[in-house]
């Protein structure tokens, strides 16, 4: 399984794809509905364990545990502390039921979660070129039978990184879509040539959309707030506040009174988002209307134009890409309505024929986009 970061699910109609919809044509289609927040880091390890961000713990890109203390992305030590993560990631499933795993940079990864990385893995470098992921990959799968992973999880950062700076409408994304689709290409034509072409069952899958956001719908709280009166923010297409427990009340009103977000307290979230019950979410929550984005710097005076992910999952710009191939996917079948995207968690369990562990998903999610048991 491939996922091509920040992948937004209408992209494909927008750019000269002939791999991705040669794809279309003779497997499977359709779209991965996020898990709230929308956000890199949630929603790969949502499709990884099949559980909610409420669920297993990474509630986040960014968030506080008074435990472990702050999760970032680029905070490498948090990253591979494996208390910050819970429920079972798929290679850990497979493992568990002798299934040779192996990853290219999947989140969790890198984290000895349960005691246990994939059976081969690699530590996350930008550097490494797409077709050298692609050239690893099918070395795996070119590996004796005894040795061969049966589960691979790899990950391109595109068209994310350019989707921010460039907008989901700038061209640099659609040349980057087309770069992906050739990788892509290179990768099928080398796996028809292995022994195990044939076998293989492939997906790629995204982690959420894309949507761009104006300078004149962007807030700064640090014109409402005085920012010493929280523990901990983090900001963006959503928001999560730690205020200090004597002004949660009054931060709230004050939020109330803030042009193009809404507020909630993390106990009020409307049941739909699957989120709010976890320690680690901040006590108040924002989501920007449709274009907006939230900062909480003194040191900011203007905002730019750019693109951004993290708004309400069920919005058509958070949707992303789902595609597959495969003997066990059904030829040339579409799905037009979004799946949650935790129901790929058991959709990979059902093609290794292993029992899934406890998760938030349905299975009669991904259903029809199989043709037989495996």
């Amino acid at each position: 399984m491939l996922s091509l970061d920040g992948f937004r699910a209408d992209y494909l109609s927008k750019a000269n794809t002939p791999v991705f919809d040669s794809i279309k044509r003779v497997g499977i289609s359709g779209s991965l509905q996020p898990s709230f927040p929308s956000l890199t880091f949630p929603n790969h390890y949502s499709m990884a364990t099949g559980l909610y961000p409420d669920h297993h713990g990474l509630v986040a890109n960014e968030f506080y545990d008074d435990e472990y203390g702050h999760y970032t992305i680029p905070n490498r030590k948090a990253v591979e502390n494996p208390g910050f993560y819970g429920g079972e990631p798929v290679w850990n499933t497979a493992r568990r039921q002798g299934v040779q795993t192996a990853s290219f940079f999947w989140v969790g990864s890198e984290t000895a979660i349960n005691g246990h990385h994939p059976h081969r893995w690699k530590k996350f470098d930008s550097k490494v070129p797409y077709t050298s992921r692609a050239d690893s990959v099918l070395a795996w799968l070119d590996l004796p039978e005894a040795d061969r992973p049966h589960l691979i999880m790899w990950y391109i950062e595109e068209p994310d990184h350019l989707g921010h700076h460039f907008t989901p409408e700038g061209k640099e994304v659609f040349a980057m879509v087309e770069k992906l689709d050739s990788v892509v290409g290179y990768f099928l034509n080398r796996l028809n040539t292995l022994p195990v072409g044939n076998k293989v069952d492939f997906l790629i899958v995204s982690d959420h959309g894309m949507e761009t956001y104006y300078p004149e719908r962007s807030v700064n709280l640090s014109d409402y707030m005085p920012i010493d009166s929280f523990i901990h923010v983090a900001t963006g297409a959503f928001a999560h506040l730690y205020p200090k427990a004597s002004y949660t009340d009054s931060a709230y009103r004050i939020l109330q009174t803030v042009p193009h977000i809404k507020v909630y307290k993390k106990d009020e979230m409307p049941a739909r988002f699957h989120y709010g019950s976890n320690k680690r979410i901040g006590e108040l929550l924002i989501l920007p209307d449709e274009g907006a984005m939230v900062y909480f710097d003194p040191a900011i005076k203007t905002f730019k134009k750019g693109g951004a992910h993290g708004y309400d999952n069920e919005r058509a710009s958070m949707q992303a890409l789902f595609l597959g191939v495969g003997p066990h996917l059904k030829k040339g079948f579409f799905l037009s309505r979004s799946i949650p995207n935790i129901a790929v968690y058991p959709l990979i369990c059902r093609l290794l024929n292993i029992k899934p562990s406890v998760n938030d998903a349905d299975l009669s999610d991904v259903q029809p986009f199989l043709c037989s048991q495996p």
